[in-house]
């Protein structure tokens, strides 16, 4: 099967989990990050839930007062209660929950030793960096592999324009800058599925810019990350030749060597939940379909054009690297 074995087995009852009801749901909070925006959200929602009310009742006894003698009431009045007080006292309410659920997101000492993964954003994917993993860095694209409920710091930049990283269920967004380095805190209560997503235009493929974060107890998170350092690729034969002449100046295929980064890395592909940063399913033949249908699929990508390359050649790169 094209998925390894230890990823087939938790990839159903990850799916099965709240997370995938509702992706970008920011009312359905996974994190302490995400539970003080959706605060946010519910104060200001109940707020103008009662001041409509109060508005409504306003006008009605206005409609069905009898008497035609005007109520006095001075534009002092007017302006010191509904120009000053009234805002003032909104405001200050918006603001003090506003300064919390954006304390949430900021790296902070909470006395657990915060999990690292490194993200460059590119157009229109993103490379992921784990800067130790057995005592050296592992590099992935599109998904990032964290513990649950342990804090994590996402350290973003980005490679050619500003991209914005949101996984709406633990918490706001942040974004990547190039020349620029910012560090996202989020913390995944619970194991299970995330959909993330840029959320600054980059581009005309913004919308199919997606990746998944996938936490892990930290047992099974040291193993997935295990499998993915030691996934291998036989060295020999017309796969390895033909990815060496046709991708290897933008691919990498070994999970501890970064360069090239022109394109996403290629070690351990199978054991992902999806492929072109979360618009397929990574199902057997999809990766044969992208290296013939990637302008179709997605236009616009910097990934060269194959029409010039034997469908044989390109027949043994998907098998080559599905067999990792």
């Amino acid at each position: 099967m094209f998925l390894h074995e230890s990823a087939r087995t938790h990839a159903a009852p990850l799916a099965a989990t709240a997370a995938e009801q509702t992706p970008f749901s920011a009312l359905a909070p996974a994190g302490p990050a995400a539970a003080a925006i959706a605060e946010v959200w519910w104060w200001m929602f109940w707020g103008s839930l009662v001041v409509l009310a109060l508005v409504c009742v306003l006008a009605l006894h206005a409609v069905l007062r009898r008497s035609d003698r005007p109520v006095p009431l001075s534009a002092r009045t007017l302006i010191l209660g509904g120009g000053i007080a009234l805002p003032l006292s909104v405001i200050t309410v918006l603001l003090f929950h506003g300064v919390r659920s954006g304390d949430a997101m900021l790296p902070q000492d909470v006395g657990v030793e915060p999990f690292r993964v490194e993200v460059t954003a590119r157009q229109w994917w993103w490379e992921v960096r784990y800067p130790d993993v057995d005592g050296a860095p592992l590099f992935d694209a599109n998904e990032l592999l964290v513990p649950a409920g342990r804090p994590i710091d996402i350290v973003l930049e980005a490679d050619d324009v500003i991209h914005s990283f949101w996984v709406p269920r633990l918490g706001g967004k942040l974004d990547a800058i190039p020349g620029k380095t910012n560090v996202l805190r989020l913390t995944a209560d619970e194991p299970g599925v995330y959909r993330g997503l840029c959320a600054e235009f980059c581009g005309a493929q913004h919308a199919r810019m997606g990746f998944h974060l996938l936490a892990f107890e930290p047992e099974e998170l040291e193993g997935r990350l295990g499998a993915r350092a030691e996934a291998g690729l036989d060295r020999e034969g017309a796969g390895s030749q033909a990815f060496a002449q046709h991708c290897a100046a933008c691919h990498s295929a070994d999970g501890r060597i970064g360069e090239p980064a022109a394109g996403p890395n290629l070690a351990a592909v199978r054991q992902r939940r999806h492929l072109v940063a979360g618009w397929l399913q990574n199902e057997p033949g999809q990766l044969r379909r992208w290296l013939d249908d990637h302008q179709t699929i997605k236009p616009g990508n910097l990934m060269s054009d194959f029409s010039h390359v034997d469908p044989a050649e390109l027949d043994a790169i998907a098998e080559w690297l599905e067999g990792q």
